[in-house]
């Protein structure tokens, strides 16, 4: 009877070990996919800051008066600029405060909610880039072309 507990008992550790090394395993790739969402969200956010500054930089100093300031094209630029710049904020606090813990189930969570806020950001920041595309092409002068 003490031989066949002493026989299991190695057989728990190693199985103990080997989930430890799994959890360890899985928490590592984890901070890897957190790394990667952190570049795109900071690409997503420096995107969004230099479109920001630049579109509306050179809108404010083509208008002749503050009339084409309140057109329906450039809200929906500042909008969508806007969102794309707090959810990529939004999604790197989220990102590396899960880089900083060490339950597997608490860094999945940050990178679920991380994940879509990029996604949000990726999205925004391609209509807001659009957006911005029309805001040019309407200021160009075509009669000139024709």
């Amino acid at each position: 009877m003490a031989l066949g507990s002493a026989s299991s008992q190695p057989r728990l550790s190693s199985a103990s070990r080997r989930r430890k090394r799994s959890n360890q395993q899985n928490i590592e790739d984890s901070k890897a996919g957190i790394k990667f969402l952190a570049w795109a969200a900071i690409m997503a956010a420096a995107v969004t800051f230099v479109m920001g500054f630049t579109c509306t930089k050179l809108y404010i100093s083509s208008a002749p008066g503050p009339g084409l300031v309140k057109k329906a094209l450039f809200m929906v630029f500042l909008m969508c600029n806007s969102i794309s710049l707090l959810s990529s904020v939004v999604a790197l606090t989220h990102l590396i405060w899960g880089q900083r813990q060490s339950d597997f189930q608490l860094i999945q969570k940050a990178m679920l909610r991380a994940m879509a806020l990029v996604t949000v950001a990726f999205v925004s920041v391609l209509v807001a880039f659009m957006v911005g595309v029309c805001l040019v092409f309407i200021h160009l002068p075509w009669q000139t072309y024709f």
